[in-house]
């Protein structure tokens, strides 16, 4: 075992116990002073947080701790992937926590009068349409911010992770929207979407005439002193985020993705958790912080009520909207994602408390896991026990099992090399011709269900397309590809060596008959017998020679030459 699995083990146990100590002190109310008790409170969350840490392989991550109107605890895990310890400066990409900042951008233009929430889409974005221009039509503001506008959970990988960030880049990915089929009716059905919100945040530049990522520093990030916050291509290379990690065999490996413009409204955006405690902050706080007003409150409370239902709890106008699981606390929160960083925002409106956690590394099949960090903290804040998700054994097995696929495919291909010895090729040839069509066409239909199955259908199970499990799951990504390939030819190889066995080789019954016909073709010819009574083979006449003139025969059997026989005298 490496030493420095070893040690994470160890830390992590470690961890364990003495997050369970400080938080049955914590709770049953062990009497200190209010030092000590701040002291072990945080000892506790941070034990609790970078157990959780250990748990997933997260590298580095960055944690804040809101209550009464300011941050009480804040402090950076590990490190980055450029080898510097991670502080609560620390810029990572929020993945869908920018859903709530693109929700709040469209409110600012509700509340000036420029856009209603309940008027069609197009009214604003005339060019806008799905497939369907019928169903386009009917699609609302407010249909798209709460993920019910008909837009299929699919066009997010449709239209997304484009990473492009050419001029237009948001309203181009817009307009390829005109290719996909609505799901349903608007307003029937919940769908989560960033598509959606990148209609939205076309929206905001259409209606306020400048580039989105400019509107959001200018109205909010700006207002709010979110100072190094990433909205746009030019602010991701001035603030230099460090690259995240995806896991390949359940290690993290670093991923150095570009920035993506037109993916910003839904999923790129970034920074510090300072900056994001400074949204944190104005949410709690109606719509303001430090006299400075983003929102009015009225709106807040809009956008942080459930109104519809969603896959966990209920969702708003970004926000989703429930209650902190092991309490009756009423909790708004958002989690986001990319390959490679992972974000979760935590609030408890009614006591005032907020958890803000940012990673740099993300596994699609673990999120519940990494999201636990969050969570349990806000659980701990409210004196209630942390929840800890064990990892889903689909997370290591599934690489793992394609690898496993893999090997036995190339087996498979490699198989007919044994027909080259001459038992194995007699064997090969001597099956009916009927058996012979039988094996190939079943090897090969076999061969291309497989890679079906693995280009589309598990991929589809995933939530994307096999591009998408190349930039989420690229273990398993460049495996299933590894396996298509191999079934291919695989395939390929059963149907040519089909086709060579049937030519070369007969069937027994095939054999047989082919023995029957010729004999019977075979002319009759009486045989010759000499004075033993033994038959001899039939005589052969030599071909008459061109001149015409016959030959003499000559004998069959070359003839011993006589020896007369000597009468000897007696003496």
């Amino acid at each position: 075992m490496r030493p420095e699995a070893t040690w994470r083990r160890w830390r992590a146990r470690y961890s364990k116990a003495l997050a369970a100590v400080l938080v049955t002190s914590v709770v049953t109310g062990v009497t200190a002073t209010p030092s000590a008790a701040d002291s072990r409170r945080w000892a506790a969350i941070d034990a609790f947080v970078e157990e959780r840490f250990d748990a997933t392989g997260t590298p580095g991550a960055a944690l804040t701790v809101i209550e009464g109107g300011q941050v009480v605890h804040e402090r950076g895990f590990g490190e980055d992937s450029r080898g510097r310890a991670v502080t609560p400066d620390t810029p990572f990409l929020w993945g869908s926590v920018a859903k709530p900042l693109t929700g709040l951008a469209v409110l600012q233009l509700t509340e000036a009068g420029a856009v209603h929430l309940d008027a069609p889409v197009r009214t604003y974005l005339p060019w806008f349409r799905l497939a369907d221009k019928d169903v386009s039509d009917r699609i609302t503001v407010r249909h798209l911010l709460t993920n019910t506008s008909s837009i299929p959970t699919s066009a997010t990988t449709e239209v997304g992770d484009r990473y492009d960030n050419s001029p237009g880049a948001l309203s181009k990915a817009v307009r390829d929207l005109s290719e996909i089929s609505p799901e349903g009716e608007p307003g029937e059905s919940y769908a989560y979407s960033s598509a959606g919100y990148a209609v939205l945040g076309a929206l905001v530049e259409e209606v306020s005439g400048r580039p989105f990522g400019s509107y959001l520093h200018e109205k909010i990030l700006d207002p709010l002193g979110m100072k190094h916050a990433v909205a746009s291509e030019r602010d991701f290379s001035r603030e230099q985020v460090p690259p995240g990690h995806r896991f390949v065999f359940d290690d993290p490996a670093r991923f150095d993705a570009p920035y993506d413009t037109s993916g910003t409204p839904g999923a790129h955006m970034g920074g510090t958790a300072r900056d994001l405690s400074r949204l944190v902050l104005a949410e709690l706080g109606g719509g303001q912080l430090e006299g400075r007003r983003v929102l009015s409150a009225k709106g807040i409370a809009e956008s942080q009520r459930g109104q519809v239902d969603s896959d966990a709890d209920r969702f708003g106008l970004g926000w989703s909207v429930g209650t902190l699981e092991d309490t009756n606390e009423r909790m708004v929160w958002k989690s986001g994602s990319l390959p490679g960083h992972d974000a979760m925002i935590v609030m408890l409106p009614d006591s005032g408390r907020a958890v803000i956690v940012l990673q740099n590394a993300f596994h699609l099949l673990r999120a519940q896991e990494f999201h636990d960090a969050a969570i349990g903290t806000a659980q701990l804040l409210s004196g209630a026990e942390p929840r800890s998700t064990p990892t889903d054994p689909l997370a290591t097995l599934l690489p793992w099992a394609m690898v496993v696929l893999a090997g036995l495919l190339a087996l498979c291909v490699v198989a007919p090399a044994l027909r080259f010895l001459a038992t194995r090729r007699a064997a090969a040839w001597a099956r009916s011709r009927r058996r012979i069509v039988l094996n190939a066409l079943a090897s090969a239909a076999g061969s291309l269900a497989l890679a079906a199955l693995l280009w589309w259908v598990l991929p589809s199970a995933l939530g994307g397309s096999i591009d998408s499990a190349l930039l989420w799951l690229p273990d398993v990504g460049w495996a299933a590809i590894g396996v298509v390939a191999l079934a291919l030819v695989l395939a390929v190889e059963r149907l040519l060596l089909g086709v060579v066995d049937v030519r070369r080789g007969r069937g027994p019954t095939e054999r047989r008959q082919a023995g029957t016909q010729a004999t019977r073709r075979a002319p009759s010819v009486p045989s010759r017998a000499d004075n033993s009574g033994q038959a001899q083979p039939p005589e052969t006449r030599p071909p008459k020679p061109p001149n015409g003139k016959a030959q003499a025969r000559r004998p069959l059997v070359a003839q011993a030459p006589v020896i007369p026989k000597l009468r000897v005298a007696p003496p």
